[in-house]
């Protein structure tokens, strides 16, 4: 049996396993083209038998074949992402959150979108719960809209991509520990030449907020993940110094990161105390970030965090991103773009034939 094209990866963790039940439920309605694997990663030790969660889950498919991992190595949630990258043998990878569910015609919508539009991340948008209230993707985040494609990042939902291409961007960052990780890998592949976006047609998703326990959300010490991360952001892509170029970094970390964390208790002894309590992890990662900081600066395209993107800055890009990811799309979909190679050169002999071919001015027609 040929592997499938698909991996479709799930992040979670115990509590959440109704919200699980229904995104399988949602993926064995749906039409995958190439055959899909589930891998469902859990993100926190568990001491129940191990053997029986893993009954449970794949009871829950019929058609699915799916995998049970347990992470107990590095359960931060950029820990367990790596986790899930590395367990991928498929071309293609699809990273689903474990509160969504999808509709529509969602993996024929990506597979087209991946084999038509020079993106690197593909998402697709969602709505609250079970009404027609968009969710995601966000107004209020930069992007540019072409009649085919939202290019701007992909924050989580669902997340698909070439497998080999994330391993050779470098996965996810270990130090987006609990906060930031798309949004760094997003910065990430756009400085390597490599858009990412939404299609905004087609297959859909639902985001089921009531799924409880959110790492992301209701976690304790949340401020201080945040914290962490903006600090993080700010000296491994040189944004230190406010200038045009990080006026938007800095903005944003004002009026709504540091407010939306530390809510009510925000102040600037509280941040002083909270900066101060990083400190000895910001000493011990120093040789990471330094060395981070340089690869990163050796990119193509110097993209600042939440840099507002342009028309312009869409098309400085695109033509590395078409060069970029022939490859991968040959990995996925190898006789499809054999068959695309030799149409194309039978096009060109059609519209302008080759000179071993072409008649001389004196041959008759």
């Amino acid at each position: 049996m040929s592997e499938p094209r698909w991996t479709i990866t799930a992040l979670t963790i115990p509590g959440r396993e109704s919200y699980l039940h229904q995104l399988i439920q949602s993926l064995e309605a749906t039409v995958i083209p190439g055959g899909a694997r589930m891998v469902v990663v859990y993100n926190r030790a568990i001491r129940d038998d191990l053997a029986d969660v893993e009954r449970t889950i794949r009871s829950w498919a019929s058609d699915l074949d799916i995998e049970v991992h347990f992470n107990n190595g590095d359960p931060t949630i950029s820990g367990g992402r790596n986790y899930q990258l590395n367990l991928v043998k498929s071309p293609l990878v699809c990273f689903v959150d474990d509160d969504i569910t999808v509709h529509g015609d969602a993996f024929l919508t990506i597979e087209e979108a991946l084999q038509r539009v020079p993106a690197g991340l593909v998402g697709l948008r969602s709505y609250r719960e079970d009404s027609e209230e968009l969710f995601k993707p966000r107004d209020s985040t930069p992007h540019v809209i072409t009649p085919e494609f939202r290019y701007q990042p992909v924050q989580g939902m669902l997340v698909a991509s070439y497998t080999n291409l994330l391993r050779d961007v470098g996965g996810f960052n270990p130090r987006r520990r609990f906060w930031g990780e798309w949004t760094e890998l997003n910065l990430r592949m756009w400085r390597s030449g490599c858009p990412t976006g939404h299609v905004m047609t087609g297959g859909f998703l639902r985001h089921w907020e009531k799924a409880p326990n959110s790492p992301t959300r209701n976690m304790d010490g949340r401020a201080k993940h945040v914290l962490w991360g903006l600090i993080c952001t700010a000296l491994e892509y040189d944004a230190v110094d406010i200038s045009q170029a990080t006026e938007t970094f800095w903005r944003l970390v004002q009026e709504r990161y540091l407010a939306y964390s530390f809510g009510e208790e925000l102040s600037h002894q509280e941040l002083l105390r909270a900066t101060l309590e990083l400190v000895p992890d910001l000493s011990a990662e120093w040789a990471a970030i330094t060395a981070f900081r340089a690869a990163v600066a050796a990119h193509p395209f110097d993209f600042k965090p939440f840099q507002p993107l342009t028309e312009a800055d869409l098309q400085r890009v695109l033509p590395s991103a078409r060069r970029m990811l022939r490859r991968y799309r040959w990995h996925a979909w190898p006789r499809r773009t054999a068959a695309r190679r030799v149409g194309a050169a039978i096009g060109r002999l059609l519209v302008r034939p080759p000179r071993s071919l072409a008649l001389r001015p004196d041959e008759p027609a």
